[in-house]
């Protein structure tokens, strides 16, 4: 076999097991997972501001976090499937993790000393205290 079908078969299965596990690579699928790369990115940086960069942590943030987040889309598209409402339970799901992703990359703006305004940070602050409090 030449490796171009080879190539050609291994792109179709991984689209397949895309469009399978995830409901496909939409828009909003590709914004979840530009959000989910540039919130590691700026995860990055502000562990190397603060002289922390760590790959364990890393490592941790990729499997704990963003696993978890393709993981419950995952769930979603099942439950879409089960209850025959198409893209109802995903989109609901991949929205949440749109709006935790960019709420987590202006918090690491905020730590790396980018401007933010000063209503947003008290937002942000407002967030932060919430997600303690639950963690307890």
């Amino acid at each position: 076999m030449k490796w171009d079908k080879i190539a050609s078969t291994v792109f179709a299965a991984l689209g397949a097991a895309a469009s399978y596990l995830w409901g496909g690579l939409d828009v909003i699928f590709i914004a979840l997972l530009t959000l989910m790369a540039l919130d590691f990115l700026t995860g990055l940086m502000c562990g190397a501001k603060q002289k922390e960069l760590d790959s364990h942590r890393a490592y941790l943030g990729i499997t704990k976090k963003k696993m978890m987040i393709l993981i419950m889309v995952a769930v979603a598209v099942v439950v879409d499937n089960l209850l025959n409402a198409p893209e109802t339970a995903r989109r609901l799901v991949i929205f949440y993790y749109i709006g935790m992703e960019g709420i987590s990359i202006l918090e690491n703006a905020a730590k790396l000393d980018f401007p933010v305004p000063a209503k947003l940070k008290d937002i942000l602050l407002q967030l932060k205290d919430k997600e303690d409090k639950l963690d307890v």
